[in-house]
C-alpha cells in the first residue's frame, strides 16, 4: 500500500505520519528467565510448543468455506466453526452479534466471538484477531477481478488460525491464567477513501458493548497478517504509543529466542487496526502485531495485500510458527511472572 496523507487519524489501509518517534537499535538479549520476586514466586513453566501443522490447518479450514465476507453463508460457518473448535478446547464462548454496514451494504449480520479460558480469574490477558475477509480486491493488478472478495489467507485467516492453535495449547497445558480470545468480525470491510471508523467494526462494537461489564486485562495483543512469505514486523505506532512497555518486552522476549529477524526495532507510524478501540476505548494497552513488510518498498502492507495473492500460496510456515510461539511464551511467562520482568 502507498502511504496517503490524510487530516485526523491513521488507518490501517493509509498511514498518517503525525506520529515521531526515535529509532530504537536494536540488541540480542539473554533468553528471560522465570525469577520473579519472593512475594510473588510461582514456579517457572516450560513453554509448551506451538505446532505450525496444526494452526496452517486451520489456516486450509477456513479457506475451504470460501470468502468470509459477514453475512455471507461462508462466514456463519467459519463463524460456527471457530466456535465448536474453542468449545471443544473447554472454552466459555459467547458469540455477539450486531448489524455492520460497509461498503453500500446496510445492516449485515455479524458476529463477534469471545471464547474464555479460567472465566472466573481476576488476571487476564487478551488475545484477537479479526476471522472475516475483505469483500474486494482493490488493489489487484486485474481489474476485472478488484470487485471480488479476496481469500484473506493471511489477512484474516493466519491471525485466528494462531489463535485457535493458542486454545489447543492452553487446554493441553492449563494455568491459573484467564485468556480471553477474542475474534471479531466485519474489520476488513472499510473504505480506503473514507471515514476511520468505517473499519474495524467488530472491535468498535465489542469495545463499546464488552462482553462482561467494567471487562479489563492486563494487556493484549492483536494479530493481524502474521504469516505471509517475507513478513517483517514493526513496531507499530499506536501500539508503541499506548502500550510501549509491552511492545518492547514482546521485541525483546523475540530477539532473545532468536526471531530479531523478523521483529524489527524500527518504530512505524499508527495503523487503524483492532488494537486502537481497544487502547483508546477500553484503556486496555493492547499491541499490534502486525505485517509491515512493504515499509522497505516504499509502501506500508506486502504486495499481496488486498489482492487475489492472499491465499495459501502466501503462507509460510515458519512465519506462523514463528509468530504464534512468541505469543505463546508471553501468555505463559504472563502466569509464571518472569514477562514482567524483561527489561
Amino acid at each position: 500500500m502507498e502511504f496517503k496523507l490524510k487530516t485526523g487519524l491513521a488507518t490501517k489501509y493509509s498511514f498518517i505520519l503525525a506520529l515521531t518517534f526515535v529509532s530504537i537499535v536494536g540488541c540480542k538479549n539473554e533468553p528471560m528467565s522465570g525469577t520473579t520476586d519472593k512475594k510473588e514466586s510461582v514456579t517457572p513453566v516450560k513453554i509448551p510448543r506451538f505446532n505450525q501443522d496444526s494452526a496452517y490447518a486451520f489456516i486450509e479450514k477456513q479457506l475451504s468455506f470460501g470468502y468470509r465476507v459477514p453475512g455471507t453463508e461462508a462466514s456463519y460457518k467459519c463463524k460456527d466453526w471457530i466456535v465448536n473448535k474453542m468449545k471443544s478446547y473447554g472454552a466459555d464462548v459467547e458469540e455477539q452479534d450486531f448489524k455492520a454496514s460497509f461498503l453500500g451494504k446496510t445492516d449485515v449480520d455479524a458476529t463477534n466471538i469471545i471464547a474464555q479460558f479460567k472465566p472466573s480469574n481476576k488476571k487476564r490477558v487478551l488475545l484477537c484477531a479479526h476471522y472475516d475477509s475483505r469483500l474486494v480486491a482493490e488493489k489487484d493488478a486485474d481489474e476485472s477481478i478488484q470487485n471480488d472478495p479476496i481469500p484473506g489467507a493471511d489477512d484474516g485467516a493466519s491471525g485466528t488460525a494462531a489463535l485457535i492453535e493458542i486454545g489447543r495449547i492452553l487446554q493441553e497445558n492449563p494455568i491459573d491464567l484467564g485468556v480471553d480470545i477474542v475474534f471479531f468480525d466485519a474489520e476488513d470491510q472499510g473504505d480506503n477513501d473514507g471515514a476511520q471508523d468505517t473499519w474495524c467494526l467488530g472491535s468498535q462494537y465489542w469495545t463499546n458493548n464488552p462482553h462482561k461489564r467494567k471487562y479489563n486485562a492486563e494487556f493484549g495483543i492483536l494479530l493481524d497478517m502474521i504469516a505471509a512469505e517475507g513478513a517483517v514486523f514493526h513496531k507499530e505506532g499506536y501500539s508503541y504509543q499506548y502500550a510501549r512497555d509491552y511492545t518492547d518486552k514482546i521485541w525483546k522476549l523475540a530477539q532473545a529466542m532468536g526471531f530479531g529477524d523478523l521483529f524489527q526495532n524500527r518504530v512505524i507510524g499508527g495503523i487503524t487496526d483492532d488494537h486502537f478501540y481497544i487502547n483508546t476505548v477500553l484503556g486496555i494497552p493492547t499491541v499490534d502485531i502486525i505485517n509491515t513488510a512493504g515499509m522497505s518498498s516504499g509502501k506500508t502492507f506486502g504486495d499481496y495485500h488486498h489482492t487475489h495473492a492472499d491465499d495459501i500460496n502466501i503462507i509460510n510456515k515458519r512465519n506462523l510458527r514463528i509468530v504464534g510461539q512468541i505469543v505463546t511464551a508471553v501468555v505463559y511467562k504472563t502466569y509464571d511472572r518472569s514477562f514482567k520482568k524483561i527489561r
